[in-house]
């Protein structure tokens, strides 16, 4: 049953907060470095196999052109779409939400409310470790579709972060508990 005090008054949406008006930090620049790095070792390992088959596979030696030419578009048509992606991803840390946006043909802005998120983790793999950067991965309470991964942060201030939203989440935590407690 609905109390007397119940109210469902229409929210005026230009009043509301305009996320788009946002300035969303990129990435750090070393991040374009590794993202190229993991790029030309994957392409590594397809050019090692396509030149065992060329080497090897009689049946495959006369498209000799053809494979290099489209290794070498596949290549170029790579690292055009991450170095795209790559200039259109940003993050802010806001009082009440993380923001997110990415996407080249389809942007997405992913808004976390901190009273949403479950937990966060710091990631380090070995090339961000060399260029002492970090990604941080949000888990919210939503479920896989609900976490959210930042990468291309430098590590220092993605301990920061990682750190005031630890807090922000304890204080969030610990007015829940009072109010709980109250009723």
């Amino acid at each position: 049953m609905l109390s007397e005090n119940f109210t469902n008054d229409a929210i005026d949406i230009d009043s509301l907060p305009k996320y788009q008006e946002i300035a969303l930090k990129k990435p750090h620049a070393s991040y374009w470095k590794v993202i190229c790095i993991n790029l030309i070792i994957c392409f590594l390992f397809i050019g090692i196999i396509a030149g065992l088959l060329l080497v090897f596979n009689e049946k495959i030696k006369p498209y000799l052109l053809a494979v290099v030419s489209a290794y070498v578009i596949l290549l170029i048509i790579f690292f055009l779409v991450f170095w795209a992606s790559f200039s259109k991803r940003g993050y802010a840390i806001r009082t009440h939400d993380v923001i997110y946006k990415d996407g080249i043909i389809a942007e997405s802005t992913t808004i976390v409310p901190l009273n949403r998120i479950q937990h966060i983790e710091l990631n380090e793999g070995i090339l961000s470790r060399m260029f002492k950067l970090g990604s941080l991965q949000i888990f919210t309470a939503g479920g896989v579709s609900g976490h959210l991964r930042i990468g291309g942060i430098p590590i220092d201030e993605a301990k920061s972060i990682r750190d005031i939203i630890l807090r922000k989440l304890d204080l969030i935590e610990s007015v829940e508990t009072e109010t709980n407690l109250d009723e």
